[in-house]
């Protein structure tokens, strides 16, 4: 977890993730414009790589909805980067970034740097 470059936002708020087989709840521990971290739901067989849809919904009303790849799981939490995103999630994940971060601008040099990298992947 040390080698995140990206700005990540703490933030505990219930997700929904649809692993392909089952839909599950669980909870987001913080997020950025290249992925999100999760609590491990109970009784589940992820493997890396896996394919997640995540679904994230703000106090404020606004959905933040990702399709995710499962990069690594550890003890009781699993990270998972973004490959895709639509456009109303982008912008509400930036305004919660814009509102979080120190430097706003930040969130704006971050997404340059997802657009460069062809799939948004470093």
């Amino acid at each position: 977890m040390e080698q995140r470059q990206a700005k990540r936002v703490h933030l505990f708020q219930r997700v929904q993730v649809d692993d392909g087989n089952q839909k599950l709840e669980t909870f987001c521990l913080d997020i950025s414009m290249r992925g999100i971290l999760l609590v491990i739901p109970e009784n589940v067989t992820w493997q890396l790589e896996q394919s997640l849809k995540i679904s994230l919904t703000l106090d404020t009303g606004g959905i933040i909805d990702m399709d995710c790849s499962l990069v690594h799981i550890d003890d009781d939490v699993v990270g998972c980067a973004c490959d895709s995103m639509d456009f109303e999630s982008q912008e509400t994940l930036r305004g919660v970034l814009e509102s979080s971060l120190e430097v706003p601008s930040q969130v704006n040099r971050e997404l340059a740097e997802l657009i460069s990298f062809p799939g948004g992947k470093a």
